[in-house]
């Protein structure tokens, strides 16, 4: 059975103790050895898809036998950490549960999670956090304020926020928290907008919920948000290939003897849309899967960026003392046997930037006007908040936004000119070259940024509304 970091349900395989072991090893060596290290290195050799022998392991300690490996995802964790690992990969957490953010006034509430004391305290977006059980909290630390906050399920904690003008307290109970794994939204057109952050063990579930809502409301076409998305459960991402595929293959499985053993897909219910998957650098594993499958049965189209390339399986292995050996145990292949691992899913359209991935996916799905509209701390593509940006920021009066953003937003090619250091910008009447200028062009951290005045200048297609603090820019793909 296929596990953790792409299973459903935890399978732990309890090692034999040291009789059992007498078989295989003399008693002398284990004499000379702790047994955690006879067992570790036991697994490793019957287990680890490389093949190790048990010749290429002796006489090494478990942190030696392990680095040897040159395997990130095989680990040992201690009875603690695997609690955290657990954790983790089922999207769990105990604090107040909001997603805080940053700006140059503090630290403030973007969200509240649904049924978490934080939202049931009323807790609201932009409140902004100035003190913790009374003390000052942090205006430059999101990760300082975070520490305050979180802690064991049934203690309490005061939160001081300032509200416009007022200070108000609250005084809050924490509980351990799932955060949501999958959300959903409904563009015009009957377009779909479905984002999973992780395969856990209920995202399935909850991914059937959030498609048949969008069914009711005439879904069309679907987009399936897995960026930044590490995975998770084999068996989740299973279950909601099922939408898209009817029978078949999801992976084929090979250990370290090169044996195939396919992962299948059976009794799906196949949705009959266009489906177009948004991937990036950071989507792995479960994320892998499920988008290599589809891309192969020609079900969905890849939009994005080059996948992270995370192509192996690991079991767990639970040792005496409740420390918990990860082990690689499997390489998996696409459908099609295309290799992931250290290769990762090539998108059927490559585009960087997260604004240009969802404004090229809409484009797709035939929305050519599209408007996006910028607040203090959102930004809505048609009217839909998303829970992530466009790329923006202002300065000295001027408001710059993205240029893989804007290019995208009129369906123009975006390029970098690195002799004449200029990005161009391509549509169907040419080519405008923007130099770097503090007032039109500025490159932050490798990105660049375009004065959205300039841009519509040249690009009429664009138009930029400025209403106070809020600007709003409204284009036509081709136009």
């Amino acid at each position: 059975m296929k596990l953790s970091p792409l299973n459903k349900k935890a399978v732990k395989a309890t090692l034999a103790l040291a009789s059992a072991l007498a078989v295989v090893m003399p008693v002398s060596a284990m004499a000379q050895e702790d047994l955690q290290t006879v067992l570790v290195r036991k697994t490793l050799v019957e287990n680890h898809v490389s093949g190790v022998s048990l010749e290429a392991l002796e006489n090494q300690s478990i942190e030696q036998m392990i680095a040897g490996l040159k395997d990130p995802y095989t680990v040992l964790f201690t009875p603690q950490d695997y609690g955290q690992f657990s954790n983790t990969l089922e999207n769990s957490f105990e604090g107040i549960g909001c997603v805080i953010g940053l700006d140059d006034q503090g630290v403030y509430v973007s969200k509240t999670i649904p049924g978490s004391p934080a939202e049931a305290a009323g807790l609201l977006p932009d409140d902004y956090i100035r003190a913790v059980d009374g003390a000052p909290a942090s205006t430059t630390s999101i990760d300082a304020v975070r520490s305050k906050i979180i802690g064991v399920a049934g203690t309490q904690v005061k939160v001081t926020v300032l509200r416009g003008d007022k200070e108000l307290t609250f005084e809050l109970t924490r509980h351990a928290v799932n955060s949501p794994e999958v959300y959903s939204k409904s563009f015009t057109n009957g377009v779909g907008y479905v984002q999973i952050t992780d395969f856990s063990d209920e995202a399935d579930e909850e991914f059937d919920k959030q498609l048949s809502a969008l069914q009711e409301k005439g879904l069309k076409y679907l987009i399936l948000d897995v960026r930044d998305n590490p995975g998770g459960y084999l068996e989740t991402a299973r279950n909601i290939a099922k939408h898209f595929v009817k029978d078949g293959v999801l992976i084929h499985t090979q250990n370290r003897d090169g044996v195939d053993d396919p992962v299948a897909i059976e009794g799906g219910n196949p949705l009959a849309i266009p489906v177009y998957i948004l991937a990036n650098e950071n989507s792995a594993s479960a994320s892998e899967v499920l988008s290599g499958a589809l891309q192969d049965y020609g079900v969905a189209k890849v939009i994005g960026m080059q996948t992270f390339g995370k192509g192996s399986v690991q079991q767990l292995f639970e040792l005496p003392d409740q420390s918990v050996l990860k082990v690689t145990v499997e390489e998996y292949l696409t459908p099609k046997m295309r290799k992931v691992n250290k290769v990762g899913i090539t998108p059927d359209l490559k585009v960087d930037g997260v604004a240009a991935q969802l404004i090229t996916a809409l484009h797709e799905t035939g929305i050519s006007d599209i408007q996006v509209s910028f607040s203090k701390h959102n930004v809505t593509y048609n009217g839909i908040d998303l829970g992530y940006g466009f790329g923006s920021f202002s300065e000295k009066d001027h408001f710059y936004a993205s240029a893989r953003g804007l290019a995208a937003l009129i369906g123009a090619k975006i390029t970098w000119n690195d002799p004449n250091r200029t990005v161009d910008i391509t549509d169907s009447k040419g080519t405008h070259a923007f130099a770097i200028e503090s007032d039109k062009l500025i490159i932050v951290n490798g990105m660049s940024y375009v004065n959205v005045d300039v841009f519509d200048d040249y690009f009429p297609q664009l138009k930029v509304i400025h209403q106070g603090e809020n600007v709003s820019i409204q284009a036509t793909k081709g136009n």
